[in-house]
């Protein structure tokens, strides 16, 4: 199932971030990322997320924000480290066994960042 949104912040829009296609993700694919402090073990998973471009003038790249769930979303953290110029990425620093929120964002050519897209919320990694 594909959720779709459509946000306008600052003239830049996210229209959908693919959540159904994270789950199947998990392709046994280890984290080459460091692992949070409270993390068990390596990544065993990868989620793959997909999004409909922005139809914003003058878009440069998205940035990807991932946070932990556990009742809610906890606080978003950017988790690619430069800005990412397709419309999909492979997250490997997961944990298997802990639930995740993501976003995404637009930029453009100013360097102004929209708001999050929609929010992708507790998607829950298998255990190892």
């Amino acid at each position: 199932m594909k959720m779709r949104a459509f946000l306008v912040r600052r003239s830049l829009e996210i229209l959908s971030l693919g959540a159904t296609a994270a789950l199947l993700g998990c392709v046994g694919v280890s984290s080459s990322a460091p692992e949070p402090a409270a993390s068990t073990g390596a990544s065993t998973h990868t989620v793959n997320l997909s999004w409909n471009a922005s139809t914003s003038a003058d878009i440069t790249g998205y940035n990807i924000y991932r946070a932990v769930y556990s009742d809610s979303c906890g606080a978003f953290f950017r988790i690619n480290s430069v800005l990412n110029t397709s419309t999909q990425y492979a997250d490997s620093g997961v944990t298997g066994g802990t639930s995740y929120c993501y976003a995404t964002t637009a930029v453009n050519a100013s360097n102004q960042e929209s708001g999050y897209s929609n929010i992708v919320s507790d998607l829950q990694i298998p255990s190892p």
